[in-house]
């Protein structure tokens, strides 16, 4: 086919300008994929700062929390001092309306300050059948008449840790000397409830000293005041109740145990005091102050 100058030129117009269309698309192309990789590029970047940003974030927080649980331990609570207990204590059992001698307790004694504290608890919990483990027959077990395991038993019209160093001493002899350890106060003071050996005021008679034993086959005998005899039979292994009246271990009157002596000193079971238990005595310190002995034997 043969074309005309006028048409040639035309036809090769129509090509360089399709070469220029495809030029200018092959470019704009290029500067569109140049572009959106740019963006993708700095959107990865953006990215991954914003991870950055908020991992460092989340570790400062973490940092702030160990920081912050560092100075809550290392701040101790303010301890409450033994004064501080006793007075809170004493506050707490006239508010709550607990028994007058329950209360006087902590004044007479500040041992008593725990069994006090848990009166309204445990007053009314079960009484242990027995006075624990780890005692040898023929030794005299140290008993507490405000011990949470009986002191809450009742005694009269009042309970053990108030008016019951009676019971409690004889428990202690009587559980010592026969190696029974079901013997407890609470036990010895129903005995002593049940048979009239408590007067109007819960003051334990003296006869109880003298009757009482022989229900669990102890012997006993009055003692009198001479620190010959009394030193011999403590050295032959026989405990000795005393009835005591004012001076190192009562206001009023009181009962302890003797259960040892050497050298004209005794060791002593008080039933109302750990301290006065805990150290030997002089016979002389003491002796004024003792009313009535007995002495226990099997």
């Amino acid at each position: 086919m043969k074309y005309t100058c006028e048409e040639g030129k035309v036809m090769a117009n129509n090509r360089r300008r399709r070469q220029q269309v495809r030029r200018q698309l092959v470019i704009l192309g290029g500067f569109v994929v140049l572009i959106a990789a740019t963006v993708i590029g700095f959107s990865t970047q953006r990215s991954k700062k914003d991870e950055a940003l908020a991992a460092a974030k989340i570790e400062e927080k973490e940092e702030q929390k160990d920081e912050q649980k560092t100075e809550h331990k290392n701040i101790e609570p303010e301890k409450e001092t033994a004064a501080e207990r006793l007075a809170r204590v004493k506050k707490q059992a006239s508010a709550a309306g607990y028994p007058k001698g329950v209360i006087e307790l902590l004044s007479k004694n500040e041992e008593t300050v725990q069994f006090v504290e848990e009166y309204e608890k445990k007053k009314d919990a079960p009484y242990a059948d027995n006075i624990g483990a780890g005692f040898v027959k023929g030794q005299i077990p140290p008993l507490l008449q405000w011990d949470e395991r009986w002191g809450y038993a009742p005694y009269g019209t009042s309970i053990i840790a108030v008016s019951g160093c009676g019971p409690t001493c004889l428990s202690m002899v009587v559980s010592g000397l026969t190696g029974d350890w079901s013997v407890t106060p609470a036990k010895v003071a129903a005995y002593g409830t049940e048979n009239g050996y408590v007067d109007e005021e819960n003051n334990t008679y003296w006869r109880f000293m003298e009757e009482a034993p022989a229900n669990w086959n102890v012997s006993v005998k009055e003692l009198p005041l001479v620190e010959q005899q009394i030193a011999a039979e403590l050295q032959a292994g026989h405990p000795v109740i005393c009835s005591v009246g004012p001076g190192d271990f009562t206001d009023n009157g009181h009962f302890i145990v003797l259960t040892g002596y050497n050298n004209g000193e005794v060791t002593i079971n008080d039933p109302f005091s750990r301290k006065n238990s805990s150290r030997t005595w002089k016979f002389s310190e003491i002796q004024d102050q003792i009313a009535a002995m007995w002495v226990y034997s099997l």
